[in-house]
């Protein structure tokens, strides 16, 4: 599958994105709720998708072994394993705890993608997967699907236990980052940069006073088979 380009962020970037960014509260959401669930992660993991792998700094502590997985086309970091997330060349029951950031989204067929994760799985393992719900086209013309927390359980409903869905960031935080990526695009960078700085600042704050997980940007949900 031919999905992935060089994004033009590091690992850092993604991982600890700065408040000048125009996608700070997005990321800074993801990072924020994929530290928090690194604790479930175990034994031999898997990062499937994981490009640079920003996220592997949580897991490296937790793990006996963390193994990255890539398909030919992905220009960055050179991963330990090229392969179709669709077809993903690992023995059943052989992995303890898969992590994908990102992925399920530009999958043509995410219900495939999910059963790999549960057939490559050894019995009570995890998988800790992030994917968006609100979100603009990106990484085009492989952008298919977006998710709700009911999509994701259809999609898991063959794992044992579901542990969480959760909700990364609420209702103002996602609106508010669709109106910074609009200020970003429409004004210099003189004269957004401060404004944008401002936002993230105050709706970073105020989300938590005003949650409401009815609209979010991102899921994350960790699923034991």
């Amino acid at each position: 599958m031919k999905l992935w380009k060089v994004s033009g962020r590091n690992a850092k970037y993604i991982r600890d994105t700065p408040i000048t960014s125009d996608i700070y509260l997005q990321l800074s959401e993801i990072s924020e709720a994929i530290k928090r669930n690194a604790f479930y992660a175990y034994g031999i993991l898997i990062d499937i998708g994981a490009g640079n792998s920003p996220y592997k700094k949580f897991f490296e502590k937790k793990v006996e072994d963390y193994i990255t997985i890539d398909n030919d086309d992905f220009k960055g970091n050179k991963p330990d394993i090229f392969g179709d997330v669709l077809d993903l060349p690992i023995k059943n029951n052989s992995i303890d705890t898969v992590f994908s950031s990102q992925v399920l989204e530009h999958v043509a067929n995410p219900q495939k993608m999910i059963d790999e994760i549960y057939r490559v799985l050894k019995k009570e393992g995890i998988c800790i997967l992030s994917t968006h719900m609100a979100n603009p086209l990106h990484g085009e013309p492989h952008d298919y699907f977006r998710f709700t927390k009911y999509g994701l359980k259809h999609l898991f409903r063959n794992f044992n236990k579901i542990e969480k869905i959760e909700e990364n960031g609420g209702a103002l935080l996602s609106i508010s980052q669709f109106f910074i990526w609009g200020i970003n695009e429409k004004l210099p960078r003189i004269i957004n940069l401060p404004i944008i700085i401002l936002l993230n600042f105050i709706i970073k704050k105020l989300d938590k006073l005003f949650y409401d997980t009815r609209f979010t940007t991102n899921y994350i949900i960790v699923a034991r088979k």
